[in-house]
């Protein structure tokens, strides 16, 4: 083996030398010496030979080229050649049906969104014709209600509406005009719908219009149609807002007519009936020139003077009765006088005051006729978590102090009843059912060592307010005064 590769390393060595362009003299002796160590000896013909044979490449195999070559190599090699053919025939077809797949799968894709597409342009066709079918019958609907209110409009005054009566008709005019102009234009050429067949898109009434020409004619239709149903629309919010106006002039109308016939039947006074003249005439010259508000402002004021009538009509009854239940009671004197006063003042603010101030003065006639109808009992306070009498610092009464018992005003079932007090230190009238009166500082101190001895007052009755009297008998002296703080 060492012999093999030796001569196998040498002829490769001699090979480089030889192609890489050395100088002949070398290569010729390197050559000699290989061969004469090998125990041959080569003249310098055969070495010289030997080296112009290896730069011509003599001994170098070429392959023969050219179409038979070419055919006789397919031929050898036929099986992997055929082996390989058919892989390629194999890919090509999968290749191609996969091609195919893709293809069909896109152009599905394309005719599901074409189909969608023309599905959604004539959903916006059915809107459309929808919203035209909607304006017709939103207008039957205003029209069979404007004549409602038409019906409703005074015909004691006819002319008493005449400017809105005018406005609501011109509007619903204008109305009409849109609506009929809309439904014309669908009556002579219904809006034009798409149709998807065979791949192609084209309009249902025109096969000759396709693809885009369709879309866009369709498209045009829709928005010329849009644009009529909003007129329509907006001509019949201007028809709502008038018949909105004309409504409520018909109601103001009415509620005015209403409010003045109560007022004439509630027998109004000489001011009063002036007013309502006044208020309406006002309403009836607000309602010519459309002003509602002011209508039903008259309206009201008709309405409240008519209540105030009737008011004022309970009250003159109340007080008829008051003045014979006052009397009835017997009363005489100073405490008549009082009534008699007190019926002046009441009757007087009914014919020339307010409601209010009338309101307030029966009140007070009627509180004076149950006080003269009640039989009160004045008694201390006995009770012994209770003070039963008080003093004050008065430098201008007698030993600088005023007394005071704490009393109660008993009706028949023992409950105290709450009087109109005058309080002489803040100078105030209030309702009180517990107060003090004041008395000598002898009474006091009578009372006070009464209620020392057990605890009890055993004489705690000091007045008595008869019925038909306003002012109580005392039993004990006096001073007059009362206080309901302390």
């Amino acid at each position: 083996m060492d012999v093999v590769d030796q001569l196998r390393y040498r002829d490769a060595e001699l090979r480089t030398l030889a192609e890489n362009g050395h100088d002949r003299v070398a290569l010729k002796r390197r050559l000699a010496d290989l061969y004469r160590a090998q125990g041959i000896e080569v003249s310098d013909q055969i070495l010289d030979a030997g080296i112009q044979a290896q730069h011509e490449r003599r001994y170098v195999y070429v392959a023969p080229t050219g179409w038979k070559a070419w055919l006789a190599g397919c031929w050898v090699g036929r099986r992997r050649l055929l082996r390989f053919g058919l892989a390629a025939v194999l890919g090509a077809v999968l290749l191609l049906a996969l091609v195919l797949l893709v293809a069909a799968g896109m152009r599905g894709v394309r005719e599901r969104d074409a189909e969608r597409f023309v599905a959604a342009v004539n959903e916006q066709v059915t809107l459309v014709g929808n919203g035209l079918a909607a304006a017709s019958a939103r207008l039957r609907t205003l029209e069979a209600d404007l004549a409602a209110l038409e019906a409703r409009a005074p015909a004691t005054h006819p002319d008493r509406l005449a400017a809105m009566t005018a406005t609501v008709r011109a509007a619903q005019h204008d109305a009409r005009a849109a609506v009929d102009i809309a439904r014309a234009g669908t009556a002579e050429a219904p809006l034009p719908t798409l149709v998807r067949e065979a791949g192609v898109t084209r309009t249902r009434h025109a096969a000759d219009v396709r693809d885009q020409a369709a879309v866009d004619q369709v498209r045009s239709a829709i928005i010329a149609a849009k644009k009529q149903v909003a007129a329509s629309d907006a001509a019949l919010v201007r028809l709502q807002a008038a018949m909105a106006t004309f409504a409520s002039g018909v109601e103001a109308s009415e509620q005015l007519e209403a409010a003045n016939t109560a007022a004439i039947a509630a027998g109004l006074n000489a001011e009063a009936e002036r007013l309502r003249q006044r208020e309406y005439a006002a309403g009836d010259a607000a309602l010519r020139m459309s002003r509602v508000a002011r209508a039903e402002e008259a309206a009201g004021t008709l309405r409240q003077a008519a209540l105030d009538a009737a008011s004022q009509a309970a009250l003159a009854d109340a007080l008829v009765q008051l003045r014979s239940d006052g009397l009835a009671t017997g009363v005489a004197g100073e405490d008549r006088r009082r009534l008699q006063d007190a019926l002046s003042r009441a009757e007087g603010q009914l014919r020339n005051g307010s409601l209010a101030e009338a309101r307030q003065a029966q009140a007070d006639v009627a509180a004076m006729v149950a006080l003269l109808q009640e039989r009160l009992e004045y008694r201390i306070v006995n009770r012994g978590d209770t003070r039963s009498g008080v003093w004050r610092y008065n430098q201008d009464a007698a030993g600088g102090r005023n007394y005071y018992l704490v009393v109660e005003a008993l009706d028949g079932s023992g409950t105290a009843t709450a009087l109109q007090i005058r309080n002489e230190e803040t100078g105030t009238t209030e309702a009180a059912s517990t107060f003090a009166v004041r008395v000598p500082k002898a009474v006091y101190d009578r009372v006070a060592a009464d209620k020392q001895d057990n605890g009890l007052i055993e004489d705690d009755l000091i007045g008595i307010k008869a019925r038909g009297r306003l002012s109580p008998s005392f039993s004990v002296p006096v001073a007059g005064g009362y206080i309901t703080e302390w």
